[in-house]
């Protein structure tokens, strides 16, 4: 693994890791974090990618962990989305990966979603892994959410929106919080490994109350349709108490095939621990299934 950093469109330096198999150029994979998460929190999926024969580009999001980006932890899905696409551009001019071949996306929690969209609109993705993804803000949104503390979101995002112009910081809460009385992303779950990164010092449970509105409104399942041909494999927690399983079937029952469905007996966070094995080799066998050596090269390759 070797630490790189990619300029974004706009300037913003990126920070990443890049595993590489070994000499030569490898098929791709470019993945990121979701919503609060840093890219060491993913890193072993990276790592194993890897051990498989891809070269992989693992980057922090803009405003998270070591990347730059104004407002520090903002979850800001237009930016992010064209981000991602920087990101494979700046793989496309790294010798590790062999550009012709294609790319395969990875995304987890918000990041599949991220993953999901842009597997449908840009050309070089050859195919997506989405766990646990958020694939419909609003649908999630209700079940998050009571009413009241959407009522709240709202109220607060408004006041922000004012006071920005104004001059004044971003509204911040935190990500994750166990008062009932206390708005936060993440209300009633509170991962022990976060517990632990916020102890130490390399995690902040904080984000920007635009953030919450941008988690709410963002929405793949409009996109769904215009992933085939491409394989999307989806592993779902059947737990899951931040991005809802069965919001995750009602979207997954609409894609087009190619597609595959995995789920496991946990919660959401459950996914990056106890559950790897049975998340992380089904990602590594659908990208050795999906971008294996002997396709033909992407014949109308793009940059952002």
């Amino acid at each position: 693994m070797r630490r790189g950093k990619i300029t974004a469109e706009d300037g913003t330096i990126l920070r990443a890791y890049l595993h590489s198999p070994g000499d030569g150029a490898h098929p791709g994979i470019v993945m990121c974090p979701g919503f609060g998460g840093v890219k060491p929190h993913i890193d072993q999926y990276a790592a194993l990618f890897a051990e498989a024969g891809f070269a992989v580009l693992n980057f922090d999001n803009r405003g998270w962990g070591t990347s730059e980006g104004e407002p520090r932890q903002e979850l800001n899905v237009f930016k992010h989305l064209a981000d991602l696409r920087d990101a494979i551009t700046f793989a496309e001019s790294q010798p590790e990966f062999d550009a012709g071949k294609g790319f395969g996306v990875w995304g987890s929690s918000f990041s599949g979603g991220l993953a999901i969209v842009t597997a449908a609109n840009d050309p070089r993705v050859r195919c997506v892994v989405a766990q646990i993804p958020n694939v419909s803000g609003h649908r999630n949104a209700v079940k998050l959410f009571s009413a009241e503390q959407l009522q709240e979101i709202r109220r607060r995002a408004a006041k922000d929106r004012l006071a920005r112009l104004a001059g004044e910081p971003p509204m911040m809460v935190p990500m994750f919080s166990e008062d009932p009385d206390e708005l936060s992303a993440f209300p009633g779950e509170f991962p022990e490994e976060y517990r632990e990164a916020i102890e130490s010092g390399i995690w902040n449970n904080q984000t920007t109350i635009r953030s919450l509105e941008n988690f709410i409104e963002f929405e793949p399942a409009g996109w769904i349709p215009y992933i085939t041909p491409k394989p999307l494999l989806m592993i779902l927690a059947e737990h899951d108490r931040c991005t809802f399983t069965e919001v995750q079937r009602e979207v997954y029952e609409v894609t087009p095939k190619p597609k595959k469905l995995l789920s496991f007996d946990g919660g959401h966070f459950d996914a990056y621990t106890t559950f790897f094995e049975q998340t992380a080799p089904p990602a590594r066998d659908w990208f050795v299934e999906h971008l294996r050596i002997s396709q033909e090269p992407v014949s109308d390759s793009v940059s952002t």
